[in-house]
């Protein structure tokens, strides 16, 4: 190997532990919600459990990444624009997720009963707010993973090169 060069198993461990940990919570949170969202494919009582594990995902994740809404977030009145669009799109993302989670709470007919909390005066309003915003969060999923795509893109080929033998 030529000085100066980096083989791709080197690049591979240099890598930082938190950004592989990000990048492969992050898939793996992208794949629970796609899960959840299957709701024909995994019935009421995985919907529900994915659901409650996912709102636990999603407040370790935006701890996770707490020092960047920090940073971003005293940056806003800074002219970079892509810092912005990211911002508000992951806000929006928090708010459509928390409701949608909150409101499947309040509406779950499996997990919380199994659990021994029975909310039967729940009416049709937090269905609505479920589907709503589990249908917003659907729109902004996408939109999230396209704003990030270039580090995913980056970080992924780092870490799945094949390495020499």
């Amino acid at each position: 190997m030529a000085t100066g060069t980096v083989s791709s198993v080197t690049r591979r461990r240099s890598i930082a532990a938190r950004t592989r940990l990000d990048f492969w919570f992050d898939a793996v949170l992208l794949l629970g919600y796609t899960l959840a969202y299957s709701y024909g494919f995994t019935g009421i009582g995985i919907h529900e459990w994915l659901g409650l594990g996912l709102g636990l995902a999603l407040l370790f994740h935006l701890t996770l990444h707490w020092d960047w809404v920090i940073r971003t977030t005293r940056k806003l009145a800074s002219p970079r624009g892509h810092d912005r669009v990211i911002w508000v799109v992951n806000l929006a993302l928090l708010g459509g997720m928390t409701w949608c989670v909150l409101s499947g709470i309040l509406i779950s007919r499996v997990a919380l009963p199994y659990l021994g909390i029975n909310l039967t005066r729940i009416g049709p309003f937090w269905s609505t707010m479920h589907d709503t915003t589990a249908e917003i969060t659907l729109g902004l999923v996408p939109v999230h993973v396209a704003l990030r795509w270039r580090w995913i893109v980056r970080i992924g080929r780092r870490l799945l090169a094949r390495r020499p033998r």
